[in-house]
């Protein structure tokens, strides 16, 4: 696994104040992952891209927003793409498409996150807390499995089973 020294607190700090050589860095390094991010969201390549780019349109208006009490740049970055996406799919008309179609209710978050911490809770400890660190905090593998004191690859495929497992008990 390859391990990013990329520094997003300074790239996002520099945004902040109207670097656009900052942004085009941010976006350079981070927007192949957030469009595979986006096209898992929405489903479509065309709305994935639109996505991307309002998400980075926001970054930049609102990186003098972001603070390190909020998580980590790169977490601050992803919550963007999330929270668009869930809109544009709630205009749409298909916010189940953002979780699974096996939580009865998607316009509720309540139904939303039960049924997301009944699946991670049915998950072995490892890869749910690798799920929750990486999800919440922003945490690249290498930095969870530091935390945790066990081998990236393990790591990785035990979170990769885990997230398997959570899908199949999501869509049951």
């Amino acid at each position: 696994m390859t391990v990013s020294d990329f520094d997003f607190e300074g790239e996002l700090a520099a945004c902040a104040s109207g670097d656009q050589n900052a942004f085009q860095a941010l976006y350079e390094h981070e927007a192949p992952s957030m469009m595979a991010l986006a096209c898992s969201l929405m489903g479509d390549s065309a709305a994935a891209r639109d996505l991307l780019s309002e998400t980075f349109i926001l970054i930049w208006r609102n990186a003098d927003g972001y603070s390190p009490a909020l998580g980590t740049a790169r977490a601050w970055m992803y919550s963007i793409l999330r929270y668009r996406a869930q809109a544009r799919l709630r205009q749409s008309g298909h916010p189940a498409q953002a979780v699974g179609n096996s939580i009865e209710d998607a316009s509720d978050p309540d139904a939303i996150s039960t049924g997301v911490m009944r699946a991670l809770d049915r998950l072995g400890r490892v890869p749910r807390q690798a799920i929750l660190l990486a999800y919440c905090k922003g945490l690249s593998y290498r930095q969870i499995a530091q935390r945790m004191h066990m081998p990236a690859d393990s790591l990785r495929t035990q979170t990769l089973a885990g997230l398997d497992r959570a899908r199949t008990l999501l869509e049951a």
